[in-house]
C-alpha cells in the first residue's frame, strides 16, 4: 500500500498529539479505548507516510512539523545522517 507523504488521518493527528506529549501507549489505550494492536497499526501508518525509519525519528519529525505549524513536511525531510 503506498501513501501520500503528508496525508495522516485523523486519528493519526491525535495520536501524534498524545505522542508529542510523552504518553504511553498504554495511557492513549485507555483514555481512547482503542487497542494496542490497533495503536500499533496507526503508527505504523504514520511511519510510513512520513517515511521514519523507527517510532524515536517519528516523534522528532512530528516535533519539527509542529514547530513550523506546517501540514505538510518538505519531499526528501529526513533525520537519517547520509
Amino acid at each position: 500500500m503506498e501513501f501520500k507523504q503528508e496525508e495522516l488521518v485523523e486519528r493519526e493527528r491525535e495520536i501524534a498529539g498524545y505522542l508529542l506529549k510523552d504518553f504511553s501507549l498504554k495511557m492513549f489505550s485507555k483514555k481512547t479505548g482503542l487497542s494496542l494492536k490497533h495503536l500499533a497499526a496507526h503508527i505504523s501508518n504514520m511511519r510510513i507516510k512520513l517515511k521514519a525509519k523507527d517510532t524515536y525519528e517519528l516523534i522528532k519529525l512530528l516535533k519539527v512539523r509542529k514547530s513550523r505549524k506546517m501540514k505538510k513536511l518538505p519531499i526528501g525531510m529526513s533525520f537519517r545522517s547520509t
